[in-house]
């Protein structure tokens, strides 16, 4: 997208007087309450020995709301909506300006001098802002951003819901309310009283008008009502001039337009002191990228719907940018300004452009808001908004599914109001990270375990190993891995092989097969804890035997010292191969490998019946001889024959896709390959091939018919060979299916 079309404003839809006239009285709303913002905020940064900047900050912080809300008004995905300066990087400001003051003053600067130096800090810190902010959408970095936890939004919600609240009173009695009780005292003045009461009653009142109209309408009715209501009342009963003061804003006065141009021209700027408070013009960047971020977040949430985050970033980067020039102050898209824009009943971008005519008013005109909108009104208003987006946060928001995730809510809000919106984030983020670690350890990272007795490998041995591998098959125990593993779910792991080999006497555990197919990834401390898992197994003589290893983690493994000449460890490509290379391993600790204690012929006669000599069937077979790589038998081919292995290897392969062949199974030593298909009479559903110098006896369909007519006994005997070799292995399928599942 090009910059162009980025800044290019979007055209309002379905535009009609009512329209027009909802989307005005929100604006008016807002941009009164906008100002009010704007004196706080100025009163704030501009106190002790620059307090004589409170008119030009002023200026600065009213500029920024008409510079940024028409940008963003216009351009935003998120409609409607307003921006301006937002609490958490004015309070950074604050700083920045102290510290800039601080530094003059120690040069020995007048007051002149140090404001404006402060203004020009100020004015540097919202250019870099806008440029940061228009670096992360323009390089599309929004999404990786988003990973903010909901308990840090939810928190973040209700710690901006309780600063409304608490912005309300303060805009009635001028007071700066904390968490600390003292602070609230003021509640308790009877100066105050009246206009604390009108105020909630503004607030109950607007509660009452829900009933009975829609909500768009609600706010403006109310503020109309009450505004002309309270107009009357003190104009026309209240004769006191000190008491009617005490209603009211104080006057703004007339405003100093800031020039930053000019004023780095026409002033000594001392560069020195910038580049020493560079921390704080930083913080006013990083912070509004936060707050920007968690205002898009909060109010994807509040209106259910998706922002586009790289352009909300672009377009408020633009909007900072321009605002620097204009003489403007850092602002970003607004929660608290849209949701009340959406509350007082605005629905397209014109309601933004209101706030800002309404801003240019009080900027350029000199019209003084202070002297008609009666205080009691604006913080009754404030306590409204800010109740409802405590209520949404904490009592309608998805923390309510869990008690851990409130608790971190209120934990994040407390910290917010006590630290500020920085320390909070940080600090809920990183709790929300701790909780996903442990939450995400209590799951753990073995998805089945099972032994050799339940699983076998996919070869098919000779039925004295097979019995073999049957009574020592709990000596090979398998563990199925997903997922990351990293520490908290390692040491999980360390602790559940530990207990399976404790709890084993009988036939101690020799084999541990760990397969990482379906691991993502493994963190180093993942590694330190399988370090303690192999120095243990080495200890109790038990060999770990790795599967699916991607490359990074087994260069992992290698570098821990986990394979080599003096380590039994092992490591195969799947877990079929591992799976084989234990069996292998038990058959030779019992010293029954290849070669079998019975021959083809004894192997044969006895699984006959013992009745039957070999001698009495062999006439019927055919004996082959096979190199390695001969195939026997052709997918697809008829199954015209079965075949009895006396020696070597065969492979059970498939043709796959594109030509590649898969193996499915190896045949070992004495055992019978191609009986499904013979008694089926289908085509052969694999390939046979010999991996190794085999030896095998054919019995083709001819040669079997004609030992029924000739020898039944025979035939009756082979026939009940073939069916147990398809009970076993039948009996063996669903056990492992059944232990699988």
């Amino acid at each position: 997208m090009s910059l162009l079309e980025t800044f290019a404003p979007k055209r309002p839809q379905n535009l009609d007087v009512a329209t027009l006239g909802r989307d005005a009285m929100a604006g008016t709303i807002s941009a009164i309450v906008n100002i009010a913002y704007c004196i706080s905020f100025s009163a704030l940064i501009f106190q002790g020995s620059i307090a004589a900047g409170f008119p030009l900050g002023l200026a600065a912080l009213i500029m920024g709301t008409m510079v940024t809300g028409v940008v963003v008004s216009l351009t935003t995905t998120l409609v409607p909506a307003d921006a301006g300066p937002d609490t958490p990087a004015v309070a950074v400001m604050s700083v920045l300006a102290t510290t800039v003051a601080a530094g003059l003053a120690a040069k020995g600067a007048d007051t002149e001098t140090m404001i404006i130096n402060v203004m020009v800090a100020i004015t540097v810190s919202t250019f870099l802002t806008g440029a940061v902010l228009f670096g992360l959408g323009g390089l599309k970095l929004g999404q990786w951003l988003r990973f903010v936890p909901f308990p840090v939004i939810g928190g973040f919600l209700a710690a901006s819901g309780f600063l409304l609240i608490t912005g309300g009173v303060e805009v009635i009695t001028g007071s700066n309310l904390t968490l600390s009780p003292s602070s609230w005292a003021v509640m308790g003045d009877a100066r105050y009283a009246p206009q604390i009461g009108v105020g909630l009653a503004f607030a109950f009142f607007i509660v009452l008008l829900k009933r009975w109209m829609d909500d768009y309408l609600t706010l403006p009715i109310a503020f109309v009502v009450f505004l002309v209501v309270l107009n009357v009342i003190l104009l026309w009963f209240v004769t006191d001039p000190t008491t009617q003061a005490d209603w009211y804003l104080a006057a703004v006065g007339a405003l100093q337009l800031w020039w930053p141009i000019e004023a780095v021209a026409t002033h000594d700027i001392d560069w020195g002191v910038m580049a020493m408070s560079s921390a704080e013009i930083g913080a006013v960047c990083g912070v509004t990228a936060i707050s920007m971020l968690l205002d898009v977040s909060s109010l994807e949430v509040a209106r259910q719907k998706s922002a586009d985050l790289d352009k909300e970033f672009r377009t408020n980067g633009l909007a900072n940018v321009l605002a620097s020039v204009l003489g403007g102050v850092a602002g970003n898209l607004s929660l608290n300004n849209s949701l009340l824009l959406q509350q007082a009943g605005a629905v397209t971008r014109i309601s933004g452009v209101s706030v800002a005519v309404i801003c240019g008013l009080v900027l350029f005109a000199g019209a003084d808001v202070g002297a008609f909108v009666p205080k009691a009104i604006l913080g009754g208003m404030l306590a409204y908004l800010g109740t409802m987006i405590l209520i949404e946060a904490l009592v309608h928001s998805p923390a309510q599914r869990s008690r851990t995730d409130l608790a971190l809510a209120i934990a994040i809000a407390l910290v917010i109001l006590y630290f500020g919106y920085l320390v909070g984030v940080v600090l809920g983020v990183i709790g929300a990270c701790l909780l996903f670690a442990l939450s995400y350890s209590r799951i753990g990272v073995i998805r089945r375990h099972l032994t050799r007795y339940e699983l076998s490998s996919s070869v098919d041995r000779s039925p004295e190993q097979t019995r073999l591998l049957q009574e020592e098959g709990k000596r090979v125990h398998v563990f199925w891995l997903s997922g990351f593993i990293f520490f908290g779910s390692s040491n999980g792991l360390f602790e559940r092989i530990k207990r399976v080999i404790e709890g084993q006497k009988e036939r101690p555990v020799g084999y541990i097969v760990l397969d990482f197919s379906a691991v993502q990834g493994l963190d180093t401390s993942a590694v330190l804890s399988l370090v303690k898992l192999r120095n243990y197994c080495e200890e109790k003589d038990v060999t770990l035997v790795f599967s699916g290893l991607s490359d990074s983690m087994h260069a992992a493994f290698l570098g821990a010292g986990f394979f080599g000449a003096d380590r039994p460890h092992q490591a195969f490509a799947t877990r079929n191969e591992a799976v084989e290379w234990c069996e292998d391993m038990v058959l030779l600790y019992h010293e029954v490998g290849d070669a079998s204690s019975h021959t083809f012929e004894s192997w044969l006669q006895s699984e006959l019946g013992g009745d039957i000599s070999f001698e009495r069937v062999e006439p019927y077979m055919t004996r082959r001889e096979l190199d390695s790589g001969v195939v026997l038998f052709r997918q697809g081919e008829p199954s015209d024959s079965v075949v009895f292995q006396a020696s070597g290897c065969v492979a059970i392969t498939i043709t796959g896709e594109y030509g590649r062949s898969i193996r499915l199974r190896r045949m070992l030593g004495h055992t019978v390959v191609g009986e499904m298909g013979f008694y089926r009479n289908v085509p052969r559903g694999a390939n046979v091939v010999a991996e190794g110098a085999s030896v095998v006896y054919i019995l083709t369909r001819d040669s079997f018919d004609k030992m029924q007519e000739e020898d039944s006994a025979a035939a009756a005997a082979l026939h009940k060979l073939i069916i147990r070799l398809l009970s076993d292995r039948l009996e063996f399928a669903n056990r492992e299916i059944s232990a699988l599942h």
